[in-house]
């Protein structure tokens, strides 16, 4: 069996765009090299979108306590990424707040 009889899944690579790109290099040498990891992968998790909840769950605060802090405003940027979505938090946001002495 070739390579090219062999199936993504059978390589062990979820879709054909994960996989590694062939190049073909002068004299006919197939060059294999691995895909470039995506932009965006590595600061993803500091800008990641927390919920209200999951920011009380870090922070041990109550659901109720946050709501105060919105009103007297001393909670944590917030703000609905879509229009009738919930509220959301990014985490560089939360500490930045946390950096600059908050509660």
């Amino acid at each position: 069996m070739t390579d090219d009889q062999i199936t993504w899944p059978a390589r062990g690579y979820a879709t054909p765009t994960s996989a590694p790109r062939r190049s073909r290099r002068p004299g006919g040498v197939t060059d294999i090299t691995p895909a470039r990891p995506r932009r965006g992968r590595i600061t993803a998790s500091r800008d990641e979108w927390l919920t209200v909840d999951e920011v009380c769950d870090e922070l041990n605060i109550g659901r109720r306590t946050f709501e105060r802090w919105r009103t007297l405003g001393i909670a944590p940027r917030a703000t609905r990424p879509t229009r009738n979505g919930p509220l959301r938090i990014k985490r560089s946001w939360l500490e930045e707040w946390a950096e600059d002495g908050a509660t």
